[in-house]
């Protein structure tokens, strides 16, 4: 009997250890329900930029309220706003001012980001700003401390982008079977299931309550649902903005897809986050459903791109990660080879996101028969959009696989430019377009006296080349200028500090199954003795 008893111990310690090893791999993979907050600097050793007034002398101004460049400007900040633009020969420049020369150089409104994800990763915040990034729109799947995170940034305590929050991402739907204790999990970093109408308004109400700037509708199959937050919203004075409803892009509900896109256009959606939403609902060229399979119809794209346009419907580009799938399926390894700006990816996202071999998504996804003929579809999708005069914004999803904050900003714009737009109305949708979306045009988006001071210093005119957006001498945010030495320490920084994650990841997972092994060993050594002893005695 004791023996039996022992037996019984042992097994129920391998059971126990199990689960607990299960419980950790998900507890120590922050970003797999990006539950928790991934330390980054210390506030104390980011640079700290310069907060006086700042001059920029003899500048070359793009404001971007039209298509012009203002040449060999005086621009003065002054508590954190552009008091002056001119020639500089009938205004006195502050004797404490901080000169910076604009000579051959070119000032720009801040850049915006309007699609990203922080995943917990505090440190991404510098690598928008390093980048040229003054405004970034989060998009769910973050934890609640971004909340935090933003309000510290607005009151200048914390470096980084001027944050709009979409909070959480609500979902409705059977892709996320998850156990009880893991929807919690995925709750507290940003997901939220809702199954009835009610659930829908009650939430909207709570998070109005406390303090975000928008929802995020992603995976809502039900029309019914997503009506309910459409209207909860409106009435809490909170935009909304994410995926078409899943009913509507499933073809199980709908005869056709201009029944399914007809429908839509009486939803009152205001706002889309990918192109890819209306090529999900764009008439084929023949009867088949599958996108993949069959190319889009050159008419229905024109005629779809124009009603967005009279509907009023805004729309957030993210095409650069549509191509770039074709790279990650055809040579993901050569691909990250080829993309030093990686470093910059906090380790744990890589990971738990899929960005490596063996366990990225979007290799499947770019194997597909007839994946160009999807993206085909977008990017046609976003000419025909930026033609009919449509509202578009800039985005690109990161940090999801191969979209590397900041950096992949300006993929986005020079896809932009390369799939036929032209670089003032890239850089339109990157700067005047986002200010006007979130009610804030007389704060942003263009470079206007009285203005917040957010810009961005370039080397060299985006308007003759969209990638002299990379060429970065200098970044302001809220009035706090960073030179290019400032920026350049600031991605050192973040460099080697998730060098060090790295290295601390790698020893918890080597460490944890050998401690995993000694635990087994231990109980099966305690076990025998106690065996032995029955024995014998």
């Amino acid at each position: 009997m004791k023996a039996l008893k022992w037996v019984g111990i042992v097994i129920g310690v391998l059971v126990a250890l199990v689960i607990i090893a299960f419980i950790a791999r998900h507890i120590y993979d922050p970003v797999t329900h990006q539950s928790w907050v991934k330390p980054g600097i210390s506030q104390k050793e980011i640079p700290a930029g310069v907060n006086t007034s700042v001059v920029f002398v003899n500048v070359n101004v793009i404001p971007m309220d039209t298509e012009r460049i203002l040449e060999g400007q005086t621009v003065i900040i002054e508590d954190h706003r552009i008091a002056y633009i001119g020639t500089g020969g009938d205004v006195e420049i502050p004797a404490d001012a901080y000169i910076v020369d604009g000579e051959g150089r070119f000032l720009i409104p801040g850049l915006s980001d309007m699609h990203v994800h922080t995943y917990g990763s505090e440190n991404i915040l510098l690598v928008y700003l390093a980048n040229g990034v003054t405004t970034i729109r989060t998009m769910g799947e973050d934890p609640p401390a971004i909340l935090e995170w933003r309000d510290q940034i607005r009151d200048g305590t914390r470096a980084g982008p001027n944050m709009w929050v979409f909070w959480p991402s609500i979902e409705n739907n059977d892709k996320y079977p998850y156990p009880e204790w893991e929807v919690e999990m995925a709750t507290r970093g940003g997901q939220t299931f809702v199954h009835t109408p009610e659930e829908a308004e009650q939430l909207v109400a709570e998070m109005a309550t406390l303090g975000v700037d928008g929802i995020k509708a992603h995976g809502v199959v039900s029309s019914e649902i997503y009506l309910a937050l459409l209207e909860s919203a409106a009435r809490h004075g909170l935009p909304i903005d994410g995926h078409a409803p899943e009913d509507h892009t499933s073809y199980s509900v709908f005869e056709t897809r201009s029944d399914s896109w007809n429908d839509f256009r009486t939803m009152g959606v205001p706002a889309l986050a990918h192109v890819e939403e209306l090529v999900k609902m764009v008439e084929l060229s023949d009867e088949n459903t599958s996108l993949h399979f069959h190319q889009a119809s050159d008419e229905s794209i024109r005629q779809m791109a124009q009603d967005a346009a009279d509907d009023g419907l805004w729309v957030t580009t993210t095409v650069f990660l549509f191509r770039s799938i074709v790279d990650q399926a055809s040579d993901l390894e050569g691909t990250l080879s080829r993309m030093p700006e990686v470093k910059y990816v906090h380790p744990g996202v890589f990971d738990a996101k899929g960005w490596g071999m063996g366990a990225n998504y979007y290799v499947e996804v770019g194997s597909r028969p007839g994946y160009s003929n999807y993206l085909a579809a977008q990017e046609k999708m976003l000419l025909a959009l930026s033609e009919s005069g449509a509202l578009l914004m800039s985005g690109t999803d990161a940090p999801v696989p191969l979209m590397v904050p900041g950096f992949s900003l300006h993929d986005e714009l020079e896809t932009m430019v390369d799939i036929g737009l032209s670089p003032y109305d890239v850089l339109r949708t990157s700067t005047y377009n986002p200010a006007l979306y979130l009610g804030e045009l007389e704060e942003f988006g263009t470079i206007e006296e009285g203005k917040r001071a957010d810009l961005v210093l370039l080397e060299a005119n985006p308007l003759e080349d969209i990638t002299n957006t990379r060429q970065i001498a200098g970044v302001m945010v809220r009035g706090r200028y960073y030179s290019r030495a400032d920026l350049d320490l600031m991605l050192e920084k973040v460099a080697k500090d998730y060098e060090a994650a790295e290295t601390t990841q790698t020893m918890i997972e080597i460490a944890f199954p050998i401690v995993v092994v000694l635990l087994l060993i231990s109980a099966g050594w305690i076990a025998v003795r106690r065996i032995r002893q029955g024995k014998t005695s």
